[in-house]
């Protein structure tokens, strides 16, 4: 099986519904991973179920917050109700997840706020708090 990795900052709040008839917790999340080559940021969604998107609905919580998710790369398809034609995609489905919080206040409240009051607009390398500083004791280690 494949094991993907990546460690990005939260862009926007976490998505969380419980579908079907058997109602299976869903949490949909967007992350901004940045590209150490170019210095810009790669938008990537992300999905978890069960136990685990109600994990990332309690701690996932503040935008900018730094997340570390370890996925598998799923198949997803379904029929689209308007045309009922089969749609075929892949779905980044979320196996383990870490969080990381500060200990310290954040130094860009401004930001994160700024980046919080714009959901209903596309979000830009900009608009995101910067990458914090990892030295020690910087940061405190939650695992979930």
């Amino acid at each position: 099986m494949q094991i993907n990795h990546h460690v990005g900052r939260l862009v926007r709040d976490v998505n969380f519904t419980v579908r079907g008839e058997n109602e299976t917790k869903v949490a949909y999340f967007k992350l901004a991973i940045n590209d150490l080559k170019d210095g810009k940021a790669t938008y990537i969604d992300y999905v978890a179920f069960d136990k685990t998107a109600e994990l990332i609905r309690d701690y996932v919580t503040d935008v900018g917050q730094v997340v570390e998710v370890n996925f598998v790369m799923r198949n997803h398809n379904y029929n689209d109700k308007n045309t009922g034609q089969k749609i075929y995609a892949m779905q980044n489905q979320v196996t383990q997840f870490r969080i990381y919080k500060s200990n310290h206040p954040s130094k860009n409240s401004a930001v994160q706020t700024q980046v919080a009051d714009s959901k209903n607009s596309e979000v830009t390398d900009k608009d995101l708090p910067p990458y914090p500083d990892f030295s020690s004791n910087a940061f405190e280690y939650v695992e979930g």
